[in-house]
């Protein structure tokens, strides 16, 4: 007895169709054709041809013939038409109504099949259910072709209660039935159900293997991919080219050259054809993990090169900053073909914004407009980015205002593009004129203002965000994670790090952990940063980078030698900003030897050519420790030419030692290379001041007012409760006065009888001494400590954000206050940290 299967659990998709099927009975010359001589449906070449012979046959009396509708369908199929898969499909139900489903099982498979290699997959499902309806048991061949309708109509509910109707009637042991199911989980993202029905089979071929490999490499799982790949060759399975390009796209996403190289070793070691479609997996794969040359030669070699091919080389060279490349394989493209899609013209317009290349932009857009490609979005949105980035707003804005479609991307685009042209006002206009402000624009916004240096208003733009009751993702964090380093907001820094720890859809992944050690790094909280590193699950260099920079901002080179040799340990490359932190960290720490040391080993056992920012980092090691000799020695044998950066390092380090002669020579060469940089005239008016000789002072000072070099005035910041207060020397205007001057007072004569003396040698002008004695007391880091000091509790450390380089009177100073009031003060000048602690400051006294 046959097995009655219910369809009452299969849900239809769509509705059938309404064609009518009609048996045309006109002789065939009347439309001038004549029936094919065999009188076979397979050699009929158009439906009318088709129709013609089915007529035919009608009139001799052998349309009942199951045969007969067999051929019928099975030619429709293979046309594989709209209008002759549904004229297959009529006639399947026209045979079951006037003959019963007695011998139609093969006509529904047919059908199905049709449906489904056609991309129908909805229409797959309807025919399967109406198999059901009139009691046609399928087989195991009917599963694979309702499978891969169910896979391309993305019906997963529909998939599951077929492998239910697999698995009651006992074809489950199918190797191509579960072949078919591996694949349709595998394409719903499924991996879970993927591998327990590979784990299920008792024979696995070729087919099983790459599905599952292509599932976990499509599903952002490239390592299982790698490992499920080497272990099917380990078993004796050898790879055809579709597990090959499988397997080699798992390693573009993992960026692991070594293991491509590897998995590439098979394809010459099993003989396999390297066909266009595995080309353009190994180019992405070289380009991906930055074996630019391997690419760009197996590029040049293919003699057959699609379009596929020609996007994947222009995408990634734009990907990787190299625009100009980009638009030579353009170039080739509209020479020799293929001939440019949408996916071209996208990394087009893209390599044109990144090198602000209007005119090829224009050419691109006019390519564009030639071809209708204009009616995209990411087409729009990307030319509204390239004309903001070339400054053209007025072209940007035309085309957002022609577009019909206007998504969060396209006003995106133009905000960030008017935020870079510096237009904040029409910045802030587009946004608050935007329908829907979802959490993308906010984004936007914020980072946009983090990019301009607006840090407190992007955390102003913060606040208001949470106030409309906009959550934050890892995105929003990370911009204010950077806000919050720049400006010293210590208390904001530890609330995004509690929020993150509370939110259970946050993950805390390598970029925001890295984003986090920076942050408290750069607020003077290295306790805050290690700690956020050491409960990282994963690190990779640029972490380990950020957490030897905390070492660095708090002078502690010992600890940040400890960190770069756990690194290594750990088997991480160190990287040439690595070596930056590391170096900054034994300047600060003054450790001269460990410093030559490692500037040594990055060339002879890293291979790492030291660039001039190194060589910075070694003049102010060596100016640190007295050594200008040996810092000016190292200047003059540089491979590369000094820059204002080296230069101004040993003015500093000058101004430390009050060596007046090199002092000038350093001052002579920043005035060849930026005559106008304000500081270095302060510096050198310093160091003359220190050493006496006034009429030097006098000099520099003339030379500013004649130049039209202005000096900046100091300005501090604390935060108290969550609020910035902003003082600038010599000022005397702010409310906060009245409170902060008796405290000045106290302040002053505390510190006296502990030992402290003015260093009246801070002040250049030509004042008595009392006046000098008032301006070196309203010098903006002090007014800062004092308001820090009334409106903090007892044992509070005092954070101060100072936008110049502290003076050594206010470095002084700092270092009785924090004795005398048994305060920790953090000061963060323009230069480094000091945390001053019981009256000695972290930097040992270099400034």
């Amino acid at each position: 007895m046959a097995t009655v299967i219910t369809p009452a659990s299969l849900i239809p998709v769509s509705s059938t169709s309404n064609l009518t099927f009609t048996i045309q009975h006109e002789p065939a010359s009347a439309a001038g054709y004549s029936l094919p001589r065999t009188g076979s449906f397979k050699n009929c070449k158009s439906m009318l041809e088709l129709k013609q012979l089915q007529s035919q046959i009608t009139k001799t009396g052998q349309d009942q013939d199951p045969s007969s509708i067999t051929g019928l369908i099975s030619s429709c199929i293979e046309m594989g038409t709209d209008v002759s898969l549904d004229y297959a499909r009529k006639a399947l139900e026209v045979f079951v109504e006037d003959n019963g489903p007695t011998g139609s099982l093969y006509m529904f498979n047919s059908v199905i099949r049709g449906y489904s290699s056609r991309g129908f997959g909805d229409r797959a499902i309807l025919v399967f259910k109406e198999m059901l309806c009139v009691g046609v048991c399928p087989d195991k061949y009917t599963f694979p072709f309702l499978l891969s309708g169910c896979t391309k109509a993305g019906a997963f509910r529909e998939g599951i209660q077929a492998h239910g109707v697999i698995a009651k009637m006992g074809v489950c042991r199918d190797v191509f039935v579960q072949n078919s199911l591996i694949h349709f989980y595998a394409e719903c993202g499924e991996i879970e159900h993927t591998r327990k029905v590979f784990d299920e089979m008792s024979e696995r071929n070729i087919v099983s293997w790459t599905s599952l490999i292509g599932g976990y490499a499509k599903r952002n799982s490239p390592k299982e991919a790698v490992t499920l790949f080497l272990e099917m060759v380990e078993m004796g399975i050898v790879p055809n080219p579709v597990t090959l390009v499988c397997a080699i796209s798992a390693c573009a996403k993992l960026q692991d050259l070594e293991l491509g190289k590897k998995v590439c070793a098979y394809i010459g070691e099993f003989g396999l054809e390297v066909n266009t479609v595995m080309t353009n997996a190994l180019v992405d794969m070289y380009m991906k993990c930055g074996d630019i040359d391997s690419a760009k030669r197996l590029f040049d070699e293919c003699t057959d090169k699609n379009l596929v091919l020609c996007n994947t080389m222009m995408s990634n060279y734009v990907r990787h900053g190299m625009p100009v490349e980009g638009l030579v394989v353009l170039d080739q493209m509209l020479q020799h073909g293929p001939r440019p899609d949408r996916v071209t013209m996208l990394s087009a317009i893209s390599a044109c914004s990144q090198t602000e290349d209007l005119l090829h932009g224009r050419s691109c857009h006019g390519y564009i407009l030639r071809n209708a490609l204009e009616h995209w979005d990411n087409i729009c949105n990307a030319l509204i980015d390239m004309y903001m980035k070339c400054d053209k707003p007025q072209a940007a804005c035309a085309l957002f205002n022609r577009m019909p479609n206007k998504t969060s991307v396209s006003w995106n685009s133009l905000i960030s593009g008017f935020f870079k042209c510096g237009d904040v006002e029409s910045a802030w206009q587009l946004f608050q004129e935007m329908p829907d402000a979802d959490l993308v624009s906010w984004n936007t916004m914020i980072g946009a203002l983090v990019q301009d240096s607006m840090f407190m208003e992007a955390i102003e733009l913060f606040r208001k965000m949470q106030n409309q009751g906009v959550e934050p993702d890892r995105v929003t964090l990370m911009e204010l994670a950077s806000a919050c380093g720049y400006l010293g907001a210590v208390e904001l820094a530890k609330w995004i790090y509690l929020y993150i720890q509370k939110k259970d859809d946050i993950q805390c992944d390598l970029r925001l952990g890295t984003a986090l050690i920076d942050m408290f790094a750069r607020c003077g909280d290295p306790h805050s940063a290690m700690q956020v590193f050491s409960h990282m699950a994963q690190r990779d260099v640029s972490a380990w980078t950020a957490a030897i920079g905390a070492m660095a901002m708090e002078g502690n080179g010992k600890q940040a030698i400890e960190l770069f040799n756990e690194m290594l340990h750990q088997g991480i490359k160190p990287d040439a900003v690595v070596f930056v932190n590391l170096l900054t960290a034994l300047s600060h720490g003054g450790l001269v030897e460990e410093g030559w040391e490692f500037f040594g080993s990055m060339d002879d056992s890293f291979g790492i050519k030291p660039k001039v920012v190194h060589y910075g980092c070694m003049v102010d090691l060596l100016g640190r420790a007295g050594l200008l000799a040996e810092a000016l020695n190292l200047i003059k044998h540089m491979p590369m030419e000094p820059n204002v950066v080296i230069w101004s390092s040993l003015l500093a380090a000058c101004r430390m030692h009050k060596n007046v002669d090199v002092a000038k020579y350093a001052a002579e060469k920043i005035a060849q290379l930026d005559p106008e940089r304000p500081g270095i005239h302060v510096l050198l008016s310093n160091i003359y001041a220190s050493a006496g000789q006034w009429n030097d002072v006098a000099k520099v000072r003339l030379q500013m007012k004649e130049q039209g070099v202005q000096k900046g005035p100091g300005s501090s910041s604390v935060q108290i409760d969550g609020e910035v207060y902003e003082f600038t020397s010599g000022a005397e205007t702010r409310p906060e006065m009245d409170r902060i001057e008796p405290m000045l007072v106290e302040m002053n004569c505390r510190v006296r009888e502990a030992g402290y003396s003015p260093n009246l040698t801070n002040v250049l002008l030509d004042v008595d001494e009392p006046e000098k004695e008032y301006l070196l007391s309203r010098h903006s880091e002090k007014l800062a400590i004092a308001f820090s000091l009334i409106n903090t509790g007892q044992g509070m450390p005092v954070r101060v954000v100072k936008n110049l380089r502290i003076c050594s009177d206010c470095h002084t100073f700092a270092k009785s206050v924090s004795k005398v009031y048994n305060r920790e003060i953090i000061i963060r000048d323009n230069n480094r940290f000091h945390f001053f602690r019981h009256g000695s400051c972290s930097c040992k006294d270099y400034w």
